[in-house]
């Protein structure tokens, strides 16, 4: 159990957020090296993305250059590059919501908290459907201690994309280490599991803990 009090950001490698729309983003996050639980973005996605709305106008071929030669950049860790593209891709199209949530996304694996939580509310903003967004907002409150705002940020997150399991995760967790709420903690480990299988072997230890916790207080299902 203890392996999820920490700060998992410094497991974080990176998820991108890749179609460029505008208007929305679809998120379509990129693997990390390793899986991080509750603090963060949580495992690699394995499950597609839902289809973002329709683009009221498509993008411009130089503005979707430059959008590829961001992410592209961000994924070979040319951070201040990738930042300095990204911001430049929001001032030419302020309607794009995924600009803001990859600058977000940099900025929460460089620790920059604030411009981070600014990045993801800007990306919500524009597109209320972006999860990823939300789901890192939620992350975000989480390390503030504002849980409250944290569950609320995950339920926008699952809203958009039900199946989305970094969410669930992130969800489980905090009902669990931080809420207090042990059954509704095992519900969410439990569509987590679904979403991800056998690929994270740390899930069973953390079940069986949370499952012999609460048949010690009687919660037990």
């Amino acid at each position: 159990m203890s392996m999820r009090f920490i700060d998992m950001r410094l497991a974080v490698k990176m998820l991108l957020v890749t179609t460029l729309l505008a208007g929305c983003s679809a998120p379509q996050p990129v693997p990390p090296s390793s899986a991080p639980p509750a603090p963060v973005a949580a495992k690699p996605a394995t499950v597609p993305p839902t289809a973002a709305p329709a683009a009221k106008r498509e993008p411009s071929a130089a503005l979707k250059k430059q959008f590829a030669q961001a992410v592209s950049a961000m994924q070979d860790g040319k951070d201040k590059k990738a930042e300095a593209l990204f911001t430049a891709i929001a001032e030419q199209d302020p309607q794009l919501a995924s600009p803001h949530t990859n600058l977000g996304i940099l900025f929460y694996r460089e620790d920059r908290l604030p411009e981070a939580e600014a990045s993801f509310k800007e990306a919500l903003q524009r597109n209320d459907q972006d999860y990823v967004a939300a789901n890192y907002l939620g992350m975000i409150y989480r390390i503030e201690g504002h849980f409250a705002e944290a569950q609320a940020a995950y339920e926008q997150a699952l809203a958009a994309k039900p199946d989305y399991g970094y969410a669930h995760l992130n969800m489980a967790i905090l009902y669990d280490l931080y809420m207090g709420k042990l059954d509704l903690a095992l519900d969410h480990y439990q569509q987590y599991r679904q979403s991800v299988g056998d690929a994270d072997q740390r899930l069973a230890g953390w079940l069986a803990d949370l499952q012999q916790r609460m048949k010690s207080t009687g919660a037990s299902k």
